[in-house]
């Protein structure tokens, strides 16, 4: 056999898995769309089952083949998150074509959510899974803890999930100050298509491709907390471009943030100061916020005096930039700015206010 012709057979298997990926493949397509004889497939089709990468669903000719998924499982003691991601980086490699910065990108957040669950659970086992759904990769890491939402009500004073979320997704924060920067959360959250935070009986999803984050509740409870990411080849962004969007380009510190109003809201409307001081609660922190209004309806003179007032008053630096938002919120926001930038009205020079009424005698 030429050299050219065992470099194409040694190619073949790798098509194979990534042409499963895409959705699961039978014989049948592998014969028309490699180009190989029925025998030679099903021999290439029977060496990937007995490697394990992939699995057949059903029998005979409708026989379908799709990648095959993982389970790790680990006790929380001693784990180290490198560790796990030696176990998952091959299967991802040999099943779809990532680039290498992509790789790095996924590599980064599942380490990330890897350690949070080794040093924030406070559980006894962490649990990885790897699956591949319509072309992704989609990762998952599971711990039997306290539970995310819980642990940053009891540490940082919080009295509901919603709030949690809300404080959540700013960054900068973590249970443990003196040695988390409480960054891993926030870029984690960026760099999938999609993550999915489940935590008892709520969820929080981010959604990249739609530009969106919404708290859900769960059909079934979830001990500790859950993460799942899904990735897709040729959207996963570089670490660094990442990263960009969120720094400051001189001192190249963590400084603009996002925060989904919507979070704060128990409808559709925010009207009151309390449900303001919930949205700029932490904010102090960054140089530039977004403050996202998508989905809010109707906002308060009360709530938009309380953040483009009150709040802005007492942090001059942070530069707030209110985004997407609806012709009726837009006009209160506009009011409520021009209100604090309107001079204050000035009795004209040599006019006194009327005397009033003399005492009598």
């Amino acid at each position: 056999m030429s050299a050219s012709v065992r470099a194409r057979h040694a190619s073949v298997e790798p098509r194979i898995v990534r042409l499963a990926a895409a959705g699961g493949v039978t014989t049948g397509d592998v014969v028309k769309k490699l180009g190989l004889s029925r025998a030679t497939a099903q021999r290439r089709l029977s060496a990937l089952l007995d490697e394990g990468l992939l699995d057949r669903i059903g029998e005979g000719r409708a026989a379908r083949y799709v990648p095959a998924a993982s389970t790790w499982r680990f006790r929380r003691a001693g784990l180290r998150e490198d560790d796990v991601w030696k176990l998952v980086e091959p299967r991802i490699r040999a099943t779809l074509p990532f680039s290498d910065d992509e790789i790095a990108t996924i590599g980064y957040a599942v380490t990330e959510m890897v350690n949070n669950a080794i040093e924030h659970s406070d559980g006894k086992k962490v649990v990885v899974r790897l699956a591949f759904e319509h072309g992704e990769a989609v990762v998952g890491v599971e711990d039997d803890g306290v539970g995310c939402f819980e642990r940053i009500r009891r540490t940082h004073d919080v009295d509901s999930v919603e709030d949690a979320v809300l404080q959540l997704e700013k960054g900068k924060l973590t249970s443990m100050p003196e040695r988390h920067s409480g960054e891993g959360i926030f870029f984690s959250s960026k760099a999938p298509r999609r993550f999915l935070l489940e935590s008892h009986d709520r969820g929080w999803l981010v959604d990249n491709e739609a530009h969106d984050t919404a708290l859900l509740p769960l059909d079934e409870r979830v001990d500790g907390t859950r993460v799942t990411m899904c990735f897709s080849p040729g959207t996963t962004p570089r670490l660094d471009a990442l990263f960009a969007r969120w720094t400051d380009p001189e001192s190249l510190a963590f400084a603009k943030t996002r925060t989904t109003v919507k979070l704060a809201a128990r409808g559709r409307m925010l009207l009151s100061r309390s449900e303001a001081r919930r949205v700029v609660a932490g904010l102090e922190r960054f140089a530039h916020v977004m403050l996202d209004f998508a989905g809010v309806d109707v906002v308060g003179q009360g709530f938009v005096d309380e953040i483009f007032r009150v709040f802005a008053g007492a942090h001059p630096s942070v530069v707030l930039e209110p985004v997407r938002m609806n012709d009726a919120v837009a006009f209160m926001v506009a009011r409520g700015r021009a209100a604090v930038s309107a001079p204050r009205a000035r009795p004209a020079p040599g006019r006194r206010s009327p005397p009033g009424p003399r005492p009598r005698r």
